[in-house]
């Protein structure tokens, strides 16, 4: 009928009037749980639509730009999985399609009846949902950043030369002797006095001062950097290691799909390489997690190799076009979780079209800087010498010059199916060679 009322909207409108009743939304869809909290926007509860044991990996963002949105960083970068907005939401609470979603959310909305006021009151909730996203966007957008100055200025004013300093100290702690390679590491700074802030999500209680800290640039596949990662570092008993407080390892600034380069490995004329995304097509990179994990294959592969860590699993990291391989060095971890985000990350080079291999630590410990430690650890105890030229302590080492790797094949099902087996020998480790000088 003319002039009568519109009862259609778009997709758009339906998700700014549920977020305009987020609160309703959230209660009836993501209802509380055993330990559900909010903590800095965001409301933590059991993830809906799946078995979830424990609150703290599924959140929804209650407010600013993202309100409405949800993650479960459990599962990571998976839509509908591990992220998606309020319509999936439902989807995810319902276990239905988005077709499904949609029909629930106009249910919910009450939508199939209205009036000229009613029409009237969801117009002007739809527009005050716009107006405070725009506003949310902007605020957001100066805030990020001020964040990435911030990052670039803590970096920046760090010690370059890491000689000598506490970073020094912990890394050999960690079994990594950067004087082995000759150089050390132009993306990691020392700063002495890094500030540390964390407040308990459950009890309100700050830890808070100044530590001091190994720094990482995180730069994106152009190079650019965009955040920090910091490693606070505290001395105990004599010996440097990581700072006794909640959350030790912190970013600052977004990193989402970038990367710590951490070694950029020898030209093909044995001087110093291009920067990653500069360099010629064909190249082959290993992944690791940690800034720990990708030193010790810094040394293991004789620093002739590409490494870069990826801060979290479940970063799905974004390589520029010229890389064609990725050897991905796994940890030893069989929870579920790991091993989905690992098969995520493999699959995703894979659509990418490029070559994929892993590297599982069969060595014992964790990751590979476990095994790193272990192993020497126990050259020491078979070899106490410190001759480095001692031809036994030479040859204890020889089992550091191979990592076993799996090559996923293009057609491959899961990466667990593969059985194509293949060995990428390792350049000969520091201790079999004199120290050289280092920066």
């Amino acid at each position: 009928m003319t002039g009568s009322p519109r009862q259609t909207y778009s997709i758009d409108e339906i998700k700014h009037m549920l977020v305009d009743r987020l609160d309703a939304v959230v209660a009836h869809y993501a209802p509380e749980a055993p330990g559900s909290y909010k903590h800095e926007g965001k409301y933590f509860t059991l993830n809906p639509g799946r078995v979830d044991r424990s609150v703290g990996s599924f959140c929804v963002h209650m407010r600013g730009s993202r309100a409405g949105s949800w993650n479960d960083y459990a599962i990571g970068d998976v839509p509908g999985e591990g992220f998606g907005d309020v319509l999936d939401l439902i989807a995810l609470s319902q276990q239905c399609s988005m077709t499904d979603a949609i029909k629930e959310a106009r249910a919910f909305l009450g939508l199939s009846s209205t009036s000229p006021d009613i029409e009237a009151r969801r117009k002007a909730a739809i527009a005050a949902s716009q107006r405070r996203q725009a506003a949310a966007r902007k605020a957001e957008a100066e805030e990020a950043a001020k964040k990435a100055r911030r990052a670039y200025g803590l970096w920046y004013g760090g010690i370059a030369t890491l000689r000598d300093t506490p970073v020094d100290h912990y890394l050999r702690g960690r079994g990594v002797d950067l004087s082995a390679l000759g150089r050390q590491p132009g993306v990691l700074r020392y700063v002495p006095e890094c500030w540390y802030y964390h407040e308990d999500n459950k009890t309100g209680e700050i830890i808070e001062g100044k530590y001091p800290a190994m720094v990482a640039a995180i730069t994106d596949r152009t190079g650019r950097m965009v955040a920090c990662h910091r490693t606070y570092l505290e001395l105990v008993d004599g010996q440097w290691g990581k700072a006794r407080v909640p959350n030790p390892k912190l970013t600052l600034a977004d990193w989402a799909g970038c990367y710590i380069p951490i070694w950029k490995g020898i030209g093909p004329r044995g001087g110093k390489p291009l920067s990653l995304h500069k360099a010629a097509p064909g190249q082959h990179v290993y992944l690791t997690e940690g800034i720990e994990d990708a030193l010790s294959a810094v040394l293991l592969l004789g620093g002739q190799e590409r490494v870069i860590a990826t801060v979290n699993l479940t970063n799905r990291v974004k390589l520029p076009p010229t890389v064609s391989t990725v050897t991905i060095i796994g940890d030893a971890d069989k929870k579920e979780e790991q091993q989905k985000a690992r098969d995520r990350q493999i699959e995703m080079h894979r659509k990418e079209g490029r070559t994929v291999r892993l590297w599982l630590n069969r060595w014992g410990g964790k990751d590979l800087n476990d095994a790193l430690q272990a192993s020497r650890e126990g050259l020491a105890a078979e070899c106490p010498t410190t001759d480095r030229h001692e031809p036994r302590y030479r040859t204890a080492c020889a089992m550091h010059r191979k990592l076993g790797t799996v090559t996923i094949p293009p057609r491959a099902k899961p990466w667990m199916e593969a059985t194509i087996r293949t060995t990428a020998r390792m350049a000969r480790y520091g201790p079999g060679a004199p120290s050289k000088p280092w920066a």
